[in-house]
């Protein structure tokens, strides 16, 4: 994989990851007290993660093209950890908040 397709595919994840964040602040406008707080939990615990992805994706553009395939072989690791972390945080929300997105 080049680089430039490693950043795509690392944005589009990074771009997913911020549009549920996105639904997650529009539905807690609408809901019980419960849901709101299990929705604010999710909410503070993605918003570190997507910075700290967002800071990677930089670095990586930054890095230079000489010095990609060893970035590479760290960096393949650092994204399906963050992957896996925003799906599991994501799967982690109440069967009720998840209904809302239904």
């Amino acid at each position: 994989m080049t680089k430039d397709e490693y950043l795509k595919k690392f944005q589009e994840t990074i771009d997913e990851q911020q549009a549920k964040l996105e639904q997650l602040r529009t539905k807690a406008l609408d809901e019980t007290q419960d849901a709101i707080e299990d929705i604010r939990e999710a909410i503070e615990d993605l918003e570190p993660k997507i910075e700290k992805a967002k800071a990677k994706a930089m670095e990586m553009a930054e890095s230079a093209d000489d010095s990609w395939d060893e970035m590479m072989v760290s960096a393949e690791q650092g994204w399906n950890d963050m992957k896996k972390a925003f799906d599991d945080n994501w799967d982690n929300l109440t069967d009720s908040i998840k209904k809302m997105f239904s």
